[in-house]
């Protein structure tokens, strides 16, 4: 691993996996929003006991931030937490576009705000852009879940226990965030978590995905060692 991440070419190529996923994701993604409707409705009868709180907008966006901050961390600072995060946007993310369209599954649990608070009022705008459908499992848990289990297991952070709680902290309430803006249902949650922990148990003890980082790993020239 470390020889390979050596080679500058390799980096700036194993860079570009998740920028070039990630588009092609969003280009999926969107086309499910236009062109599928919902026929499933996800809903948990413990979603009548969550209310609804609009100071989770915070940690819901802080959600943005962490993501690409983390894989950078991970590019610059582990290698090998950076590629198992990337086989598991690949692997996982394929895996909620294709249950997206074979399940089209959306929710109605959000309810009109009467607040007139600034959280409550960017709320809304959140809920314009941000349509109930494609829900299950969340993306927003799937990716939390997944840099949390990268965090606790890497070598760059192994010895920094506040900085790895309090990522465990903001992982926790991006994830509850979801719930207590009706964003998404308690069972959203819980396969977004499942998908996470199966998929990376499943990563960590094959070479399922490495398929598109072998691609990019320069080739020794065997010529000149022979």
């Amino acid at each position: 691993m470390d020889a390979c991440w050596a080679d500058e070419r390799t980096r700036r190529r194993m860079l570009a996996v998740p920028i070039l996923y990630f588009l092609f994701y969003m280009v999926c993604f969107l086309l499910l929003e236009e062109y599928v409707q919902p026929r499933y409705w996800i809903a948990s009868e413990l979603d009548a006991y969550i209310p609804f709180c609009s100071a989770f907008l915070i940690p819901y966006l802080a959600w943005f931030v962490l993501v690409p901050g983390m894989f950078w961390f991970f590019y610059r600072r582990d290698p090998e937490q950076y590629l198992h995060l990337c086989r598991m946007v690949v692997v996982g993310l394929t895996i909620c576009l294709a249950i997206y369209a074979v399940f089209p599954n959306g929710q109605l649990l959000r309810r009109p705000i009467v607040d007139d608070d600034i959280l409550s009022r960017l709320v809304i705008l959140l809920r314009k852009a941000d349509t109930p459908t494609n829900v299950c499992p969340s993306i927003h848990v799937f990716m939390t879940v997944s840099i949390a289990l990268a965090s606790a297991r890497s070598r760059a952070l192994s010895g920094q226990v506040r900085r790895q709680a309090a990522l465990m902290v903001l992982s926790v309430l991006i994830c509850l965030s979801t719930v207590f803006l009706k964003q998404h249902s308690v069972v959203d949650v819980a396969c977004g978590t499942g998908l996470s922990l199966a998929l990376d148990t499943l990563l960590r003890r094959t070479s399922m995905g490495m398929g598109t980082f072998r691609s990019v790993a320069p080739r020794k020239n065997t010529a000149m060692e022979s």
